[in-house]
């Protein structure tokens, strides 16, 4: 088997597991989800308190945060995933940054029928993420390959 076909086998199933854990969060229930918000809050809170004022330090906050973080992390595999196919176009871009909104609006969605009800800022937030991830990765990819490009001109002139 390519190292190709293994790491798209890799990512695939990450961005599986991604994609459970991001809705298995949206299927519990407000309680449990304010659970482990409070719980995660005490483990970052002083890494936040010295970044945001110590009053704006919330569950609520974490909530936010974690949208964010949990979609940048699918956004980041999602662009891996087109860089190992070999899709870093405009088109895959595009597919894949809507195929990130898609799945927010589904999270949204899940959560109208947990009865936590659904927001619109979620889906800015969540599709946020997503973008962010993928415009980092993106940027670590055109650095490396011009690096790599200087090096091939390098080697040539050596030649």
């Amino acid at each position: 088997m390519s190292k190709r076909k293994i790491a798209t086998i890799i990512l695939v199933v990450l961005i599986v597991a991604t994609l459970i854990f991001i809705w298995g969060n949206s299927i519990e229930s407000v309680t449990e989800s304010q659970r482990k918000s409070k719980e995660v809050l005490e483990v970052i809170r002083p890494v936040l308190e010295k970044i945001v004022e110590k009053e704006k330090v919330t569950d609520h906050l974490v909530r936010k945060m974690a949208h964010f973080v949990e979609f940048s992390a699918l956004g980041i595999e999602l662009a891996l995933l087109l860089i190992v196919l070999r899709r870093v176009r405009w088109q895959g871009i595009f597919y894949t940054a809507y195929f990130g909104l898609t799945v927010a609006l589904f999270d949204e969605t899940i959560q109208i029928f947990s009865d936590r009800g659904s927001q619109v800022i979620d889906v800015w937030l969540d599709f946020s993420g997503v973008c962010f991830g993928i415009v980092c990765v993106l940027i670590v990819y055109g650095i490396v390959n011009a690096i790599m490009a200087g090096r091939k001109h390098k080697r040539r002139e050596n030649s």
